[in-house]
């Protein structure tokens, strides 16, 4: 997940770069098997870059009151989301939160994986995020 303008310029140079790589030809003598399976590697990853800039920019973009939320994925994210929807540095972020900004660009980078149950309550109820939904339970 794209989280700073400095990680989206990185990311638009890296899918620069991948494009670039995809445009040369091939080395010679290499199996074309091989050139088909990296291509695809390739391509696989630039896909998934230009998803995350364009969830990115989306965030941006927006102002948002409701995320779906279809995971624990998706609710780790929330955060960031929250941060970027509302177009918030993590200084801004972290004084509304009561978090030092190191620490929360800390759990940036992990994407909120590293934390406590009672730290992730306590980051949602002072953004106000209230959670509904469902689960379901597979046979």
């Amino acid at each position: 997940m794209i989280t700073s303008q400095k990680q989206l310029t990185a990311a638009r140079e890296k899918v620069r770069l991948l494009q670039e790589g995809l445009a040369a030809p091939p080395a010679a003598g290499t199996p074309a098997i091989l050139v088909d399976a990296a291509r695809g590697q390739v391509e696989e990853m630039i896909a998934e870059i230009e998803a995350e800039i364009r969830e990115y920019e989306t965030l941006q973009e927006m102002n948002a009151d409701e995320f779906k939320i279809e995971s624990l994925d998706d609710l780790m994210d929330a955060p960031i989301r929250y941060r970027l929807a509302n177009k918030m540095t993590i200084e801004e972020f972290a004084h509304k939160v009561g978090i030092h900004s190191r620490q929360i660009a800390w759990y940036e980078t992990q994407r909120y994986r590293n934390l406590t149950t009672s730290t992730l309550l306590k980051i949602l109820d002072k953004l106000g995020i209230q959670i509904s939904g469902r689960v379901r339970m597979s046979a």
